[in-house]
């Protein structure tokens, strides 16, 4: 097995954080963002390493075009970004599109109708 001294994550100018929680509109998010990064509209990085306080990619993150991806009203992705004092990422919120936490389907069709909605944000 190899040793991997680094990060995986994805840096760039264009990011994509997202909260991967375990309801649908969390798993939603999930996929749009790796469908952004298989796309290479944004490259797909880790929300935890904000929230772990890993200054090194917060001061990168800081300096990138960030978009944070939310499933619902908890707004974790956002708390964790103001909380570590990232304030200029773009932000999308899938409960504000109308897709309603434990109520939706975790379809391809879901899936590609938000890619379509997060993919323009610039």
């Amino acid at each position: 097995m190899e040793n991997r001294t680094s990060c995986a994550c994805g840096e760039g100018e264009y990011i994509v954080l997202t909260c991967s929680g375990s309801s649908d509109v969390g798993y939603i998010s999930d996929q749009v963002a790796r469908k952004l990064s298989r796309h290479k509209v944004r490259k797909m990085s880790c929300l935890a390493l904000v929230a772990s306080g890993n200054q090194e990619k917060i001061a990168s993150f800081k300096k990138s075009n960030v978009l944070v991806i939310d499933g619902c009203p908890e707004d974790c992705g956002k708390k964790v970004m103001d909380k570590a004092g990232i304030a200029n990422y773009k932000y999308a919120r899938l409960s504000d599109m109308g897709y309603e936490k434990g109520k939706t389907p975790t379809t391809q069709d879901t899936i590609e109708s938000v890619y379509s909605k997060v993919e323009i944000i610039y």
